[in-house]
């Protein structure tokens, strides 16, 4: 036991600064805000929608497009693009007609399924945008997602919609998903140029979880809103990697538990070096002010929407600084300040 303890000593600062991170928090908001959308869809009606399919819908929602001039736009394959619009047509959102400028190639244009589909997706998002400022404070958010914009253009990430469309959406949350992916992109490139080949992006959903005491599987499957078998199918990946060691756990006979391997923590230190450069290109994007605000505004609105909460242990008192911040959000600052006096 002894010989155990300066390890964790020394894993800690690197786990928190993984775990917590401006990149970090905009993914969990990200997975948030497509996890809040596709459930919306699907409860609405809207069978069989995927995330990969955004980009694609609302390049089209003007104008019927050729599959060419599609496939250059999302930065893909024509044969990754064909495929794309096959999952799409199949789910009955758009159709493929020919060319009439071009009998030898196909446009593809949304039915009007489609074009409802977006129509009810923009009102989500701004259903979804409502609720984030509410947690935050309207012109912090407001400020939040004019930084986003200006970070996404600086990212030189191509443009997600129509123009129509997003002068309809104004302002919002909607590039995330955009820019998260990116993020994902870049650390997991940066890792595997380190010497960490066969991660995968699935991967980090686990690993930030597990910190110097380890992690029990079934409360990552919560946080992430997936199964245990789910999760536990990634942790095997980890573990045949050796990046992480599973053992049981008295308290969750049937999940267990994960902790990290010596390798793990080499990774998780590598990975906290991504992070650094990462957050310094944002820094020269977007100015050290409006950074801040955007790691700020990231993080309060990560913590308030409980995205990287453990489940206490029972009995567990709750954390008072999440406890003030959704206490913020659902009352409005007058309301939440003659709380505290009170207490």
């Amino acid at each position: 036991m002894p010989a155990t303890a300066p390890r964790r000593r020394e894993r800690a600062p690197a786990w928190s600064r993984y775990r917590g991170n401006a990149p970090r928090h905009l993914i969990g908001i990200a997975r948030d805000l497509q996890s809040r959308a596709l459930r919306a869809l699907h409860e609405r009606g809207f069978a069989g929608v995927r995330p990969s399919f955004t980009p694609l819908l609302t390049r089209l929602w003007q104008e019927a497009r050729p599959l060419t001039s599609l496939a250059s736009e999302l930065a893909i394959s024509a044969q990754a693009c064909s495929q794309l619009v096959g999952h799409v047509e199949a789910a009955g959102y758009l159709e493929r007609r020919k060319n009439p400028d071009d009998g030898r190639s196909r446009v593809a244009r949304l039915t009007p399924r489609g074009r409802a589909l977006i129509e009810e997706s923009v009102q989500i998002l701004l259903a979804c945008d409502r609720e984030y400022a509410a947690h935050v404070g309207s012109g912090a958010y407001q400020r939040f997602t004019t930084a986003l914009a200006v970070l996404y253009r600086g990212l030189g990430l191509p443009v997600h919609a129509d123009s129509t469309l997003i002068a309809r959406g104004g302002r919002s949350s909607g590039v995330l998903p955009v820019i998260a992916n990116h993020i994902e992109q870049q650390l997991l490139e940066t890792a595997i140029a380190r010497g960490h080949a066969g991660l995968k992006m699935s991967h980090g959903a686990v690993l930030q979880h597990i910190g110097p005491e380890g992690a029990r599987i079934h409360e990552i499957a919560r946080i992430h809103r997936v199964s245990r078998q789910a999760t536990h199918a990634t942790a095997r990946e980890l573990e045949a990697l050796g990046y992480v060691r599973r053992r049981s756990d008295p308290r969750d006979r049937r999940g267990g538990a994960l902790t990290l391997t010596t390798r793990g923590a080499v990774l998780i230190a590598d990975s906290v070096a991504a992070i650094d450069a990462l957050e310094g290109s944002f820094r020269a994007i977007l100015g050290e002010r409006r950074f801040t605000l955007v790691d700020r505004v990231a993080s309060d609105l990560y913590s308030a929407l409980a995205l990287g909460a453990r489940a206490p242990a029972a009995g567990a008192a709750l954390d008072i600084e999440q406890l003030a911040l959704r206490l913020r959000g659902q009352l409005g600052a007058a309301d939440a300040a003659r709380l505290a006096a009170l207490l």
